[in-house]
């Protein structure tokens, strides 16, 4: 196929996806497709916005002037490209450098596969029940594993499933034991506070924080496998937002477990601020970061670091919120950073 044909192809996908965005907002609002289609046409060129961008951040509820305050697909790519050093993004992307760089901050036993022989496996296995097995690149929960000894024949077949190429794992790492009271919400997934921060003239800022689970017996809180995500009150420890998915359903109660979401504490949150701010400030240079922070028995510790944070988090409207909306840029702004 010619370039330019394949340019075309590519120019028809993206216009069906706004088109299927269309009718999904003429369903909600009774406005014409023909307008919805105009108006998301109209916020992709001014805002960055996809339609993606315009479903989630419910930009058909917004006037001008809000949309504005709102961080979109292609204002967030920008943004992250002129704060953080794209040639040494390799410190958070490869999960065995970022165990190299923040282990004290993780605060559970890690081995690289890479290398890994099976005398090495039985000594990092000692003592433990099940293991987290992760590929050594990949983000949104992709490719990760919890695998339990009982499951395996013995070590070794435990060992050689590991080690197949197919799985693409890069790193084993030490089960997290939650604290009963970040648990119990989800108690089969590391349910994780995502701490954003800012490090401006040598001093690191929260810019927002917010709460993941799991749903439905998964392993993993992101969004793309399962999970919700709900506004998080970081110096209260409560949660403060209704939960949100991935096909944008809003819940007042965890759709597993049945807890009701605004209102519930979680625990050590001072701690959990206070790890964001310390891992901050290890790479300063990386001035905008998304720490994912477990609340375990002993303590919080860091899960990961994301040097391209996810914008949608902090910006899905809840329910009969007031006007008017401010999103992320709204932070920013108060933090005297221009975005």
């Amino acid at each position: 196929m010619k370039i330019s044909s394949m340019r075309q192809v590519s120019k028809g996908v993206r216009l069906q996806r706004f088109r299927d965005a269309a009718a999904k907002v003429s369903a909600k609002c009774g406005n014409s497709s023909g307008s919805s289609f105009c108006v998301l046409l109209w916020c992709s060129y001014k805002y960055g916005a996809g339609p993606t961008d315009y479903l989630m951040c419910e930009f058909y509820n917004m006037n001008a002037s809000e949309r504005a305050t709102f961080l979109t697909r292609v204002r967030s790519a920008a943004f992250v490209k002129r704060v953080n050093p794209r040639d040494m993004s390799y410190i958070f992307n490869d999960k065995n450098e970022f165990a190299k760089r923040f282990g004290d901050l993780m605060h559970r036993d890690t081995i690289k596969v890479e290398g890994m022989d099976a005398d090495a496996f039985r000594r990092f296995l000692e003592g433990k029940d099940a293991v987290i097995a992760k590929p050594v690149d990949g983000d949104c929960g992709t490719g990760i594993e919890k695998l339990y000894v009982t499951n395996f024949a013995d070590e070794n077949a435990m060992y050689e499933y590991i080690k197949r190429a197919d799985k693409r794992f890069g790193i084993l790492e030490e089960v997290v034991r939650q604290h009963p009271d970040a648990a119990r919400l989800h108690p089969d997934s590391i349910n994780c506070v995502r701490v954003a921060t800012f490090v401006k003239d040598g001093e690191p800022h929260v810019v927002y924080s917010a709460v993941k689970f799991g749903t439905g017996g998964t392993p993993c809180d992101n969004t793309g496998r399962g999970g919700i995500t709900c506004m998080y009150d970081l110096d209260n420890g409560v949660i403060c937002g209704q939960g949100h998915d991935e096909e944008l359903n809003k819940y007042n109660f965890h759709p597993t477990t049945g807890i009701k979401l605004i209102g519930c504490r979680l625990p050590m949150a001072k701690e959990v601020k206070e790890l964001a701010l310390t891992a901050a400030m290890r790479y300063p240079a990386f001035k905008y970061v998304g720490w994912d922070i477990a609340m375990a028995e002993n303590g919080p510790c860091i899960i990961e670091g994301n040097d391209y944070p996810g914008y949608d988090l902090a910006q899905m409207p809840d329910d009969n919120m007031p006007h008017p909306w401010h999103g992320l840029i709204s932070c920013f702004e108060k933090l005297g950073v221009e975005v």
